[in-house]
């Protein structure tokens, strides 16, 4: 098969890519290469073996920023809990995030339940990539998944694994999260769809960025896409690609919880609607007054990362002198008196959660009971 070759100064007009047939006949050769490939690599997940629209729709959302791995249990979890679309409308919010839990981002899991809520009322899914791009929760790589996979509607989704593999295939210099740059690759994603078979083209070159064009290492001998690929075996390029625009420096958050306890039981806050954690339950970020009394620190400083925050979180034990004094707190601050059972059935940031155990076990049994 022919090699093309490429400059990395090239630049892409307003056209896009396709710039004479020798592009078109390199986009008609990658294409058929991604869906030969799919045909014999595809991992055989969950809701592709049993697909329905209700499935597609739940698994690309928990996807977004999820592990495979972490997300297949989780979408059979989730599944359990709600069968139907129907069942996740009625649900309570606070039923949701729990069973949300552990995937973090729960702003997904809101706006997935805000979504049900409108698919319910309507009666039936959205039919149309346009439809989808309506509900709450949905942007364009959702819509063009979904409607896609599930319509065999004939658009091409655009998500983090396929601007690497589309932009080390074209060596476009440009920003894949600026403006033109995504407008680029988007171009790209249009000129390799299969419109007879959307779904499997769109899932193919996702697998192909998961699989073989890995950010740090790509397997350019296992790849499909080598003999069009103008980053191929070139490392010079490849680990340039894609360019992103520089990355905002984390701030940092210096945050300290109080675990205020009496009996057995502890204060817990449901953090505002709107912010870090919306609507999930942590630990009073407001000291208790100074008839409590301040039993120290129960762990050393735990350190937790999100998207552009890093957290330093300091657990500080109270107990309360009176079960009067206890609940006047819980009141007094929004919160609820609760015991720990009932507070480890609510959702939880997942930082309070991965140190849950660890919080149980520096207050000791004489506390818990």
């Amino acid at each position: 098969m022919q090699k093309y070759t490429h400059t990395f100064e090239n630049e892409m007009n307003d056209a896009g890519f396709l710039q004479n047939s020798t592009d078109e006949h390199r986009a008609s050769d990658a294409r058929n290469a991604l869906r030969s490939w799919y045909l014999r690599h595809a991992r055989p997940l969950p809701w592709r073996e049993k697909p329905s629209l209700y499935g597609t729709w739940l698994s690309e959302i928990m996807l977004q920023q999820t592990r495979v791995d972490t997300g297949i249990p989780k979408w059979h979890a989730f599944q359990s809990t709600f069968p139907t679309v129907a069942d996740l409308a009625q649900a309570s919010e606070d039923d949701v995030m729990k069973a949300w839990e552990g995937l973090g981002y729960y702003r997904r899991a809101r706006l997935l339940h805000r979504a049900a809520k409108v698919i319910h009322e309507a009666g039936a899914f959205p039919s149309t990539h346009a439809d989808w791009l309506e509900l709450p929760g949905i942007g364009p790589y959702t819509a063009a998944a979904i409607a896609s996979i599930g319509l065999g509607e004939p658009v091409a989704a655009v998500d983090g694994n396929v601007q690497r593999v589309a932009a080390r295939w074209n060596a476009m210099p440009l920003p894949v999260d600026a403006p033109q740059g995504a407008k680029a690759i988007q171009a790209i994603a249009d000129a390799w769809l299969h419109h007879d078979h959307p779904g499997d083209h769109n899932q193919a070159v996702m697998e192909v960025g998961a699989l073989v064009c890995s950010p740090k290492r790509p397997q350019c001998d296992a790849c499909p896409l080598s003999p069009t690929c103008q980053s191929a075996h070139n490392e010079d390029l490849w680990s340039q690609l894609p360019v992103k625009k520089p990355k905002k420096k984390a701030t940092a958050w210096e945050l300290t919880w109080h675990v205020v306890t009496h009996k057995g039981s502890v204060v817990a806050m449901k953090r505002p609607s709107e912010g870090v954690w919306a609507n999930l339950w942590a630990f009073p970020e407001l000291a208790p007054p100074a008839s409590f009394a301040h039993a120290g620190l129960l762990l050393e400083p735990v350190t937790h990362i999100l998207t552009h925050k890093r957290i330093t979180c300091t657990f500080h034990h109270w107990q309360a002198p009176s079960l009067g004094a206890f609940q006047a707190f819980a009141k007094e601050n929004g919160g609820q008196a609760m015991t720990w059972t009932q507070f480890q059935s609510t959702a939880r940031p997942r930082l309070l959660t991965k140190v849950w155990d660890d919080i149980l076990a520096a207050l000791g049994e004489e506390e818990l009971r």
